[in-house]
């Protein structure tokens, strides 16, 4: 087990929390060596999409308790985990290209139910857009959404967009030394793809909007997060089969504060894509 993260650091206004990289297999996906883990040997193929640097073992938390009926597939994106070091800029859309190359390596023909956290929903949203007839249903937690931005704006007109650019300033800093390819990406405020480029899949967002007692940042005082769970509804609402859940005991990490929410609306999920 490799050491823990021991920094705390901001990206988009959400912490990203100590993981202890989990180690399984690896394979070589357009020359880099990937980690990755399967579990079960069920009908049902899951796939799950890790936030920024945390690697697989983001989903640490659900893992011993997924569905006996499914087949888990989890893995570390390059430059994260125990996978291969990145290098440059690196895109959603470069991202999803390793993951379509990692399924064709797996075998993985099926349509799957694709699981995400955070900055690898958009990456979900990538590959459903180039691969809509592989996904059969999509659950998001947390998922990264452009409007964050506004909503620190929204709350503190006079401030907020200069509080927005030191924050940017220090991400990239923080990126640049730590080598994390995806920062730029992260800090892409383009609008997230919809139901016109994704398609109606079944999906559920699940959104973290836990009011805090002493809020210390501005994104977690009562006001951001009820932008936050707003924007988040907004989104997946458009979509005929959207579904939003609001984990009100729940920071960013959901699958860290109420994991058996993750795996209801996971299961419910299960239910639906098996009847399409």
């Amino acid at each position: 087990m490799k050491s823990i993260i021991k920094q705390l650091v901001f990206v988009t206004f959400i912490s990203i929390s100590s993981y202890s990289f989990a180690s399984n297999k690896s394979i070589t996906i357009n020359g880099a060596e990937l980690e990755y883990e399967i579990k079960g040997t069920g009908s049902q193929i899951l796939f799950f999409e890790a936030g920024a640097i945390s690697g697989m073992s983001g989903w640490d938390s659900i893992w011993k308790n997924l569905p006996q009926d499914s087949t888990a597939i989890r893995y570390s994106r390059r430059g994260e985990g125990n996978s291969s070091k990145c290098s440059g800029n690196l895109t959603s859309k470069d991202y999803v290209i390793d993951t379509e190359a990692l399924l064709k390596a797996l075998k993985i023909d099926q349509p799957f139910v694709h699981i995400s956290h955070s900055y690898g929903s958009k990456i979900a949203r990538d590959f459903a857009s180039r691969n809509p007839s592989k996904v059969s249903a999509m659950l998001f937690v947390d998922p990264i959404n452009p409007r964050d931005v506004e909503i620190i704006e929204t709350i503190d007109p006079i401030n907020g967009a200069e509080d927005n650019e030191k924050l940017k300033q220090t991400d990239m800093k923080m990126g640049k030394d730590n080598n994390w390819c995806l920062i730029n990406d992260i800090w892409d405020k383009s609008t997230s793809l919809g139901l016109e480029e994704m398609g109606d899949i079944p999906m559920t967002l699940i959104a973290g909007v836990k009011r805090f007692k002493e809020p210390k940042r501005l994104f977690d005082t009562d006001k951001a997060r009820e932008l936050w769970g707003k924007y988040q509804a907004e989104w997946v609402l458009q979509f005929p089969r959207g579904k939003i859940i609001m984990a009100n005991k729940s920071g960013h990490f959901v699958q860290d504060d109420e994991p058996k929410l993750v795996m209801t609306e996971l299961k419910k999920l299960l239910l639906i894509a098996r009847k399409d």
